[in-house]
């Protein structure tokens, strides 16, 4: 049934394994194929696609952010076609396919890989009853510290500041965030981000 498959599927994305997000992928085909000859046991939901994403997130693999771009896409899809909740996309599939980008090991992938974290940014902020959240925000900057030219500094800082800006217009701003700030921007861009010297904490954060 669903949750079984679900389970494989989820067991599949934190294998870590060679070739274990094509075998998730396979089994959201079967899934898929079954639902649509009519086993309502085996109906794919939100978390089966986004169990999916996270495996190709986790690959490493050549075109993983774009197979990940390529599954939220037909999830939204299948939900505008359908109007079925069960399949809508969410914060969390949005932060999936993100994570996807944010950890593109393929030197070719990464222009692909930025532009893609952008544009589900920009899909995610666009929806009327979605919103990024904290761990959105902590995965964006990954993205700018992973896939922006180290020796860009202006670019990186501008992308590190329009997004910290929207952290803390959003309240949430955490440790986590602040730690991936650090780690995009120099320390003195840094320190003039977060308003004062000292060890920056959330906790201390206005």
């Amino acid at each position: 049934d669903t949750y079984t498959y679900n389970t494989l599927i989820n067991a599949w994305a934190k294998s870590g394994e060679k070739g274990a997000a094509a075998r998730a992928e396979h089994i959201l085909s079967v899934m898929e194929r079954r639902y649509r000859d009519g086993d309502n046991d085996f109906k794919p939901n939100t978390r089966t696609f986004t169990s999916v994403i996270d495996a190709w997130a986790k690959s490493g693999e050549p075109g993983a952010a774009q197979r990940a771009e390529h599954i939220l896409n037909t999830m939204q899809s299948l939900y505008e076609s359908s109007n079925d909740p069960d399949i809508r996309p969410n914060v969390h599939t949005s932060n999936a396919v993100m994570n996807a980008c944010a950890f593109t090991r393929i030197e070719q992938d990464r222009p692909e890989a930025l532009a893609i974290a952008f544009r589900i940014f920009d899909w995610l902020s666009s929806q009327k009853d979605m919103d990024p959240d904290a761990y959105t925000f902590t995965i964006l900057l990954s993205v700018c510290s992973n896939l922006l030219p180290k020796e860009d500094r202006e670019l990186r800082f501008a992308h590190a500041k329009s997004l910290f800006d929207k952290c803390c217009a959003a309240g949430y701003v955490n440790d986590y965030v602040l730690r991936k700030l650090r780690l995009t921007v120099t320390e003195d861009e840094y320190l003039s981000l977060v308003g004062y010297r000292g060890e920056a904490l959330a906790s201390n954060m206005p």
